[in-house]
């Protein structure tokens, strides 16, 4: 075991369960995400098994970088998690203010970071023309956040773009949701938050009902699935639709149900209704993410929801101490959950 996690661990122990189940949410999605990255968007089915064929059954992590779009070493997070983080550090001082959430997506993702906007645009460029020349190196600047700057830019709200499909707007209200789980303030917060990347009412719906689920897991209900999806019938109808697709094909196996049912692109719901197909099918929670990324797609999302899931329900035990090591900013984010929760 590592020591540099040994004194996290203990810390960690004098927060209450829930503030541990909180920290264990943000600590499961940010590993989860690392260990499908380097498989990221790789939508060939064919492609992905020859990646993976002398380790198909320990696909996480693999030592060279996959993705078609963009190369980033082993133990780095996408751009997912990246949001995640952003707004965890926006969180530093124990209190929620959106005004500094939006300047952190500003400093982290805006000009002179590794989100470089120069080479994705040059790679763009090559897509349209069919001359794409490899993935790019370093991060993906990808379209919540291009348009998330074009409208704080702009004076529009929200900011979140009604065009976006993805689960980015979950990614930023995660932090959110550990902090201040039961709190009355929540789901005005949440929402907010998912806005300001996504303002398309199926990723609002189910972004919504995912941080809530996660809610429900960190104040300790085992059934939380089960008691959500009885919750937002009239609510959300449209995600109590999705939640029974779920239910009715967990006995498919989940790369089949991926690939027939669900979708592996990173749009809701699809996503969504992947990342808790896996997380209900497999054991464990190290299977659920080995069994998502084997689907290929956007395994970064559906892996990220999975360890959020995982982290409330099961606590920091849960969480493997090789994947710990294994991601880059595993520590750091360790140390900054622990400083924002425990206030």
């Amino acid at each position: 075991m590592s020591s540099k996690f040994l004194p996290l661990l203990e810390s960690a122990q004098s927060l209450t369960p829930a503030q541990q189940r909180g920290v264990a949410a943000i600590l499961g999605a940010c590993v989860a995400d690392a260990a499908a990255r380097p498989l990221h968007w790789v939508y060939s089915q064919s492609d992905l098994k020859t990646y993976i064929q002398d380790r198909a059954d320990r696909p996480d992590f693999l030592p060279q970088s996959r993705s078609p779009f963009y190369t980033l070493p082993t133990g780095e997070n996408s751009c997912y998690f990246d949001i995640a983080h952003s707004v965890l550090g926006a969180l530093g001082g124990g209190e929620y203010d959106y005004d500094r959430i939006c300047q952190r997506f500003l400093s982290d993702f805006g000009p002179g970071t590794r989100y470089d906007m120069a080479k994705r645009e040059e790679y763009m460029q090559l897509r349209r023309e069919g001359r794409i020349d490899g993935p790019i190196e370093g991060k993906w600047m990808h379209g919540a956040l291009i348009k998330f700057m074009e409208n704080r830019k702009a004076g529009r709200r929200p900011y979140g773009n009604d065009h976006i499909k993805e689960t980015d707007g979950f990614c930023a209200a995660l932090p959110v949701v550990a902090k201040f789980a039961g709190q009355a303030s929540l789901k005005a917060r949440v929402d907010e938050v998912i806005q300001t990347l996504s303002s398309w009412p199926t990723a609002v719906s189910h972004g919504h009902v995912a941080a809530r689920i996660v809610e429900q897991f960190i104040l300790g209900h085992e059934n939380a699935i089960q008691e959500v999806r009885a919750q937002v019938k009239d609510e959300y109808p449209d995600v109590y639709r999705s939640l029974g697709v779920v239910e009715d094909k967990l006995g498919l196996d989940h790369v089949q149900a991926v690939q027939t049912v669900f979708g592996s692109p990173c749009y809701n719901p699809g996503s969504f209704q992947g990342a808790l197909h896996a997380f209900q099918r497999e054991e464990s929670f190290p299977e659920a993410v080995r069994s998502t990324i084997r689907a290929g797609g956007c395994n970064c999302s559906r892996s990220l929801f999975i360890g959020a899931c995982a982290g409330a329900k099961h606590g920091l035990d849960a969480i493997p101490m090789e994947w710990l090591e294994k991601t880059t900013d595993a520590e750091t984010v360790f140390k900054q959950a622990l400083a924002a929760f425990g206030k």
